[in-house]
């Protein structure tokens, strides 16, 4: 049993320690010194050393815990501390005792295992401790060294040994270690199991270091309730690098593209958070949300619809996030240098209950909100990388009682939901950061850039100026050499310009082939489930619809053969073809036709209204149009998905007099956040299903025949949702 508690239970040595050191904590101690002697001479992971070696060197270290909490009574340490799974802290947290009595900390511990974490580190224990306000010194010696890891052979003889064959020393005399009023518990452990390296010691510092209080470690302010744990090697402090926590704040102080700070409210299923740019919040039956590929994904496992509305077990927290730009393009204030990149991956999410961390959730190679699956699973971008993000995450017993560890220390208990629930929750509220605030800051790096570029002419003007004033005074000279680098930049600065544009027409190209494809695909999947249905009718003779079925079905490839003429035509041999005036309705139709199938499992209902005694026509091509409207459709059955109402319309507004087509939803609309962004490339909230490009490429579609896209204003909206307008007058853009 004890090899079980002890060296089989507790995953590692660094882990055992903090064990020792949370019991400190929920013994109101304020300081801890934890000394690891007898190691001058200890090899490192690379040199070759031989078991003899290493098993003398074990020999002659020694760990010491020493605390200046409350010690222990001699009851306490017979019938509490000697019995093994004694749950005194669990059964005490029953009755409402979650508190210690001095400093009111949340008591940690609770399963009455924690101590064995003794035998993870060596086979003999001596502990000492004296209770407050006591006048003797217990001392209890557990020597096991006689026996083998398994406690199967006593002195190399073998012998099944049982827990009440094994003996302890206990004794009581006048204080030696606590003199004077001093009290507290020294846990001294000799003849180690297992040699210490370099490295083991540099993670068990970075473990003491982030064990308990984020916010003065990540922050630098002062906390309410001191703890503080140092590290001896050989007599001197061991500590991680003030220098690195220093580029650590500072990096969070001045770095990051997002801060939050909030809280997961349960009640009410609604994240309220502070950002740099003020307070804001999110409901879980946001469509946003619903949208999102984990929220997705989670429907698919539990069979359910988008309008499915959950309770969550695991109760509310809060959390404190920091995101940072990674990309090579980062620029200003959040670029990065090789060394703060790195500074930052030895980082990644924390979790906390009640102010302590539970193990092993922040290890940089423990992927513990499954973000590197995820992002391998759904898609990369709709995730940020493990490296790009720190903070913390804060549970409590009180708040989270579900949330409870793994007896070996190794996470919280996966059983029951309320562990899935919570990472599920975390992973997608990071997700949705990502996919709106983050991507809002992309789209802001993109508009930058082209502004910077556009700043190129002001160049030009002060060269001109700087000439103009320079003639003024005379000076010839100067003037000679300001022409020379005003031509030489002239010459540079053309030469750059076709290179952006030859760049720009191949990315146009592969955006609209990549759109392309996208509609072909859709195209396809409705063909195949008109073939089925013809299928289906000819065996069950129904001649008369087959046909019918048979023309939508004809219909359908014809649009997938214009759709790869219009591929072509993005293409210089292509480009020359003559355009011709347009019936809107016509084309109108024959998409509404490849949609009805969607509609029809949608329930939504489409309608559509003419306004004036002409018809709405355009002078353009074919595929303009198609492009344009299938990319409305898409949009607006994906979000009239993600409602919960049954009355899901969608209206389309063909307006022969104004020369334009107002195409119209009832979903949740666009959010306002949302909306000064959503025809720029690569932005998109529709998570899996988006790519960021329709609603881009149809503009810039139009744009190129002199029409325009854009969200109809107040007086042009038909339904509460989406509307956009079609802007089929020249000039529109």
């Amino acid at each position: 049993m004890l090899t079980m508690l002890g060296d089989q239970l507790i995953k590692n040595e660094r882990i055992a320690l903090v064990e020792l050191i949370k019991n400190a904590y929920d013994a109101d101690a304020e300081r801890v010194e934890l000394r690891i002697e007898g190691f001058e001479e200890e090899a490192t992971e690379e040199e070759d050393t031989t078991e003899q070696e290493s098993a003398t060197r074990s020999e002659r270290g020694r760990i010491v815990v020493r605390d200046d909490g409350c010690g222990m009574s001699l009851d306490t340490i017979r019938n509490a501390w000697m019995n093994p799974a004694t749950p005194r802290k669990y059964l005490d947290k029953k009755k409402g005792k979650r508190r210690t009595p001095r400093k009111k900390r949340v008591v940690q511990g609770e399963k009455g295992i924690g101590r064995f974490a003794t035998f993870k580190l060596g086979k003999i224990v001596t502990l000492t401790t004296r209770e407050l306000g006591a006048e003797v010194e217990t001392v209890l010696v557990c020597d096991f060294s006689p026996y083998d890891d398994d406690f199967v052979e006593e002195d190399g003889r073998e012998r099944e040994v049982f827990l009440e064959d094994l003996t302890v020393r206990v004794s009581q005399g006048p204080p030696e270690k606590f003199a004077g009023a001093q009290h507290g518990t020294v846990v001294e452990i000799t003849a180690l199991r297992s040699k210490w390296t370099e490295k083991m010691i540099d993670d068990l510092c970075r473990d003491v270091s982030n064990l308990t209080d984020p916010v003065s470690r990540f922050t630098g302010r002062s906390a309410p309730d001191v703890f503080d744990v140092e590290v001896l090697i050989d007599g001197e402090v061991k500590s991680v690098e003030d220098e690195s926590i220093e580029r650590l704040r500072w990096l969070i102080e001045e770095k990051p593209v997002l801060a939050i700070e909030g809280r997961f409210d349960s009640e009410n299923n609604v994240f309220l958070f502070q950002t740099q740019d003020g307070t804001d919040k999110v409901d879980l039956s946001d469509s946003r949300v619903k949208a999102l590929w984990v929220w997705r994904q989670r429907l698919r496992e539990g069979n359910a619809d988008a309008g499915t509305e959950y309770s969550f077990a695991c109760g509310g927290f809060s959390f404190t996030f920091y995101m940072f730009d990674f990309a090579r393009d980062a620029a200003g204030r959040y670029a990065l240098t090789p060394t703060e990149k790195k500074d930052l991956k030895e980082h990644r999410v924390y979790l906390y209950r009640d102010g302590v961390r539970v193990y092993p959730y922040g290890d940089k190679e423990d992927d513990w909100l499954q973000i590197d699956i995820s992002r391998g699973t759904g898609r990369a971008g709709d995730f940020f990388s493990n490296d790009q993000t720190i903070g913390w995450i804060d549970i409590t017993q009180e708040q989270n009682p579900a949330l409870r560890d793994k007896t070996n220390r190794e996470g919280l208990i996966e059983s029951g939901g309320a562990a899935d629930d919570f990472k599920f929750l975390v992973r997608a509220f990071l997700s949705f950061l990502k996919q709106h605030h983050y991507a809002r800051y992309q789209a802001q790096k993109v508009r930058r850039r082209a502004a910077e570029i556009a700043r190129g002419q002001l160049v030009t003007r002060e060269l001109s100026e700087l000439k103009k004033i320079l003639r003024e005074r005379g000076e010839a000279d100067a003037v000679r050499k300001v022409t020379r680098i005003e031509r030489a930049y002239g010459n540079e600065r053309r030469h750059l310009v076709r290179r952006a544009e030859m760049t720009e027409d191949l990315a146009g190209v592969g955006l609209s082939v990549e759109m392309a494809s996208h509609d072909i695909m859709l195209l396809m999947s409705r063909a195949q489930d008109i073939a089925r249905r013809l299928v289906r009718m000819a065996r069950g003779a129904g001649l008369e619809e087959a046909r019918r079925q048979a023309d939508m079905l004809i219909g359908v490839l014809q649009q997938i053969a214009d759709g790869m003429r219009d591929v072509q035509r993005l293409f210089t041999g292509g480009r020359g073809k003559s355009r011709k005036l347009l019936r809107v309705e016509v084309i109108l139709e024959r998409i509404h036709q490849i949609y009805r199938p969607v509609l029809e499992r949608g329930r939504i209902e489409y309608r559509t209204a003419k306004v004036g005694r002409s018809p709405l026509t355009a002078r353009t091509t074919d595929g303009v149009v198609m492009q344009v409207l299938i990319n409305l459709f898409d949009n607006a059955a994906f979000w009239l998905d993600t409602v919960d109402h049954d009355d899901r319309q969608i209206l389309v507004t063909l307006d022969g007099e104004r020369h334009q087509l107002v195409f119209s939803d009832n979903g949740p609309g666009i959010h306002p956040d949302d909306l000064p962004y959503i025809f720029e490339p690569f932005y998109s909230a529709k998570g899996e299903e988006g790519r960021g490009l329709g609603l881009y490429i149809a503009r810039q579609l139009l744009e190129r025949h002199e029409y325009g896209l854009f969200v109809a204003e107040r007086d042009q909206e038909r339904l509460s949702g989406a509307n956009f307008v079609v802007g089929f007058a020249k000039g529109e853009n």
